[in-house]
């Protein structure tokens, strides 16, 4: 791992100036002058002045050389001074970079725990430092300590020898010297790695390694791992990014380490390997980690009981390293989480913590309920304990989710209790007022899994909590994704026994070693709470222990409130629900958010038409039975159909005879369907009218069916109020209005939805008697009768034997009381069909409705007739109108006369184009 560049610039000697040439010109000026004085003057003291130049010009040039020649030893002594310095310096710089390299991998017998170092020492040897002396001019006469300087500042002598921080490194040579490498590479990635959470792969042979402070498992080749990442790998080959380290054979001229040009490799042999681990081990201790082997294998939960004295708030749970562990929830909770995977030993865990609880405080003090979610076995041994209040399972449902929805109401029925004392907090109540509550719930995940809105409870529960003595221990698996993370802050107690996945441990702890639990070690866990993560193995109860507790515990008295409601009976007695000043009181409504039931109390007068739907076996006509005695013993008429859509509508159209009137329809959607088009949606429109003008006619309607859909889909609209009972799927009861959270696919007979709520109808009504309409009577031996009818045949034999003179429309017996014929014969005699029709004596017996609507031109609703009296009911015509008559073949004395067809009739039967 080369060291970071470095540039130190030399002193600078300035070079030494060119000579200058000798002056000649300067030197033959003076000459030339001296020679033209003697030339004029022929004075021989001329030519002497001539001589000047040249001495003169010599002088200057062997001054100018002797000056040069100083300035120049003095520069160099000058840079020789700093070349000195510069050595002194480089001497310091030397040993910083020295001692840094050492810093960033310390040698084996220096290691401490340091996550922060990325580089892996090898040995010790000389290695480039870095510096780089550069100068822009050198003077030749220093080249020689330059030179010097330089090698001095290129390497540094006897420094670690590292290599960059790849997790890969192979290690190539003799099997002793790779192994003697090996060692020291392993204690340094333990020392980069927290204390305790390594994990280390360790080959055969490599005992030493024991004594690590780390979780060890056997292997091939060496490998360290933390948190899920790979610290070190020691490998034959690399392939990628990563360190080849070659030995050789003889491990006296290693290859390829870093860049070192000649190094010793640092081998440790096993002795002075297993001394290093040793003293990692005992930094580790300093820093909280127990060895693993400090942990016992099992834990007796009875015996830990009975040899350790706890605080009476407290649970002791297991042993650790440092001896049993307590966990008490109300220094260090409120709350608990415990994580782990199938065969963990979460449950058993579970029960410990419980019975642990129980043993060192009165159900006076402490209260259960237990939620179990694993088929309901898990918390069976515990059901004796007097201390709990409840247990609950996956077995039936709706209990367990009302039983949640019940704690909200414990939690203001506390605040209530503590506000009625004057304190904020349930520590500072008397002992024995209000229990503190535990709520355990094994697999917390396939509870909320039920009901989404269950998560607020729990989010609510964990907030409130503390102050108000509720503590929650939820159990699952995997709690990523499932406890939400309003609940997460609040739990300040975690457990993670064996995961899958270090990632899974690290969320739940902090650190990845439970994913390193072995599978045989059941119970084996981390604990984290108010200290680090610590390793327990979790005590296990052995069979007995509850009994034994609770015998303890049976003279001691237990509260009379109950931190939750008990559901809704499987069956109501109608004289059991009380009575209302308004409505019909036909059950009890669970309302497990307050703690208390109320009156299912329907009004249709007042509140709409009622439909109650269920699939066979549900309870549907118990239902209407029961809501019919009431409406009854409230003083209204009952009407109850269940002859079909004759006598509904009927029931329907008859004018009431009392104030108010209760129209009871049985299987609605079945009468509905027996129709044809036209007769469903006159029925419909009927229902629906009825339903709309209930409150101010005083007719009510209450029908059941198995479904909404089908042929009363058009008619469901008109029922405002709808109780669900039993429905076959999810599907068919969220159709018919319910709530995805609110199907129960095993509910009881009578057990409803009314309004969002759990309700149960009170079963054992009488039925009562089907209601049947006074149907007017027409005698056709009065005579003056038009007849219409298919089988024109059959009816004249019928009135031949009843006494009674009939014709055909192509006979010629004006004087006959009946005129038979077919449809098409009537629509041939137009003036004949018009004066009967107009004198209201036209009959269709055995009739389509389009027959009808062609002969008698009907325009409104037309009431349907009884199929099981096709023969013996008909369809009046009077005018535009169509009333439903029944036929009699009596002769009277009065043959032939005009007596009003209807003079004996009952009103009930009602003109269809009348308002009901």
């Amino acid at each position: 791992m080369p060291l970071p560049p470095e540039r130190i610039q030399l002193p600078v000697v300035a070079a030494t100036p060119a000579s200058r040439g000798f002056p000649l010109v300067a030197t033959l000026a003076p000459l030339v002058l001296a020679i033209a004085l003697w030339v004029m003057t022929s004075s021989p003291y001329a030519l002497l002045f001539g001589l000047l130049g040249p001495v003169v010009a010599v002088a200057s040039v062997l001054d100018a050389r002797r000056t040069t020649r100083r300035t120049r030893r003095h520069e160099l002594d000058v840079a020789r001074a700093e070349l000195a310095a510069l050595e002194t310096e480089l001497g310091a710089r030397l040993a910083a970079r020295a001692e840094a390299r050492a810093r960033e991998a310390p040698h084996p017998a220096a290691l401490a725990f340091d996550e922060t170092v990325h580089a892996w020492y090898l040995g010790r040897g000389d290695v480039p430092s870095g510096i780089e002396l550069t100068a822009s001019s050198e003077a030749p006469e220093l080249a020689a300590e330059i030179a010097r300087l330089r090698t001095v500042a290129g390497w540094l002598r006897d420094a670690p020898v590292v290599v960059e921080g790849h997790e890969a490194i192979a290690i190539r040579g003799a099997r002793p010297f790779a192994r003697a490498v090996a060692r020291g590479l392993v204690l340094q990635a333990v020392a980069r790695c927290a204390p305790g959470t390594a994990r280390v792969t360790v080959p055969e042979g490599e005992s030493w390694a024991r004594h690590l402070p780390a979780r060890l498992v056997a292997g091939d080749e060496w490998e360290v791992t933390s948190d899920g990442r790979r610290v070190l790998a020691i490998m034959r080959e690399v392939v990628g990014r990563g360190t080849v380290v070659d030995l050789g054979e003889s491990g006296e001229d290693p290859r390829c380490a870093g860049d070192a040009s000649a190094w010793r490799p640092c081998y440790l042999a096993a002795v002075e390997a297993e001394r290093l681990a040793r003293r990692l081990a005992d930094l580790a201790m300093q820093r909280g980690w127990r060895a693993p082997e400090a942990v016992p294998a099992e834990v007796s939960l009875e015996q830990l009981l009975e040899s350790v004295d706890a605080p009476v708030t407290a649970a002791v749970l297991g042993s650790g390293a440092a001896g049993p562990v307590h966990v008490d929830l109300e220094q260090h909770g409120p709350h608990a989480l415990v994580a782990g995977t199938t065969g963990a030993g979460k449950s058993e865990l579970l029960v410990s913590w419980v019975l642990a609880l129980a043993s060192r405080r009165p159900p006076a003090e402490l209260a259960f309920l237990l939620v179990d979610f694993k088929g309901g076995s898990a918390f069976a041994p515990l059901a004796g304990l007097p201390h709990v209040a409840g247990v609950v399972s996956d077995l039936d449902e709706g209990t367990a989710t009302r039983a949640v929805e019940s704690l909200r109401a414990e939690l203001r029925r506390r605040e209530t209790v503590l506000a009625a004392h004057g304190v904020r907090d349930i520590a500072e109540l008397p002992p024995g007022v209000v229990p503190r509550l535990v709520i355990v719930v094994d697999e917390f995940a396939a509870l909320v899994a039920l009901d989404a809105e269950l998560q607020s409870v729990f989010v609510d529960l964990a907030a409130r909590g503390r102050s108000l003595g509720l503590h929650l221990i939820l159990g699952t698996q995997r709690p990523a994704g499932i406890v939400r993370d309003a609940v997460l802050a609040n739990i300040t107690v975690r457990i993670c026994l064996r995961v899958l996945e270090p990632a899974e441990s690290s969320a739940m702890v902090g650190v990845p070693d439970a994913a390193t639990i072995p599978a045989e070690r059941r119970g084996r866990g981390l604990l984290r709470d108010a200290a680090e993560a610590r390793e327990v193995q979790f005590a296990r109860a052995e069979p007995g222990c509850a009994e034994r507790i609770a015998t303890r515990w049976a003279d001691h008295p237990v509260p009379e409130a109950r931190p939750w409601l008990d559901p809704l009976p499987p069956l109501i007695e109608v004289s059991e629900v009380p009575e209302v000043p308004n409505g019909l009181a036909v059950g009890l409504v669970d309302l497990p958010e307050q703690q208390r039931r109320e009156p299912l109390v329907v009004d249709p007068w007042r509140e709409g038409a009622v439909l109650v739907v269920g699939a066979t076996a549900s309870g549907r006509t118990e239902a209407l039975a029961t809501i019919a005695q009431a409406a009854s013993a409230s003083g209204a008429e009952v009407r109850w159909v269940e002859q079909g859509a004759a006598a509904l509508w009927a029931a329907l159209s008859t004018p009431p005879g009392s104030a108010r009137v209760l129209v009871v329809v049985d299987d609605v959607d079945l009468l509905l369907g027996r129709g044809d088009t036209e007769e469903r949606v006159d029925l419909a429109e009927l229902l629906a009218r009825v339903a709309r003008e209930g409150r101010r006619t005083g007719v009510a309607l209450v029908a059941s069916a198995r479904g909404s859909g089908g042929a009363l889909q058009a008619a469901s609209t008109a029922f405002e109020q709808r109780l669900l009972l039993r429905l076959p799927t999810r599907e068919d009861h969220l159709l018919n209005g319910g709530e995805a959270r609110t199907f129960r696919a095993a509910r009881r007979p009578g057990a409803a939805i009314w309004c969002g709520k759990e309700a149960q109808f009170a079963l054992g009504a009488t039925r009562p008697h089907p209601w049947r309409a006074e149907v007017p009577d027409v005698r056709l031996g009065d005579g003056g009768w038009a007849l219409a009818t298919p089988r024109p045949e059959s009816w004249l034999t019928r009135l031949a034997a009843a006494g009674i003179s009939a014709a055909t429309l192509d006979d010629e017996y004006p004087d006959a009381a009946v005129l038979v014929g077919d449809v098409d014969a009537w629509l041939v005699q137009q003036f004949a069909l018009g004066r009967h029709r107009r004198g209201g004596r036209l009959l269709l017996v055995g009739c389509t409705r389009a027959e009808l609507r062609s002969l008698g031109r009907a325009r409104g609703a037309v009431p349907p007739l009884d199929p099981d009296a096709a023969d013996d009911e008909a369809w009046l015509v009077e005018g535009s109108e169509v009333t439903r008559v029944r036929v009699r073949l009596e002769a009277t004395a009065a043959a032939g006369g005009q007596a009003d067809p209807r003079s004996q009739a009952s009103p009930s039967g009602g003109s269809s184009n009348s308002s009901p």
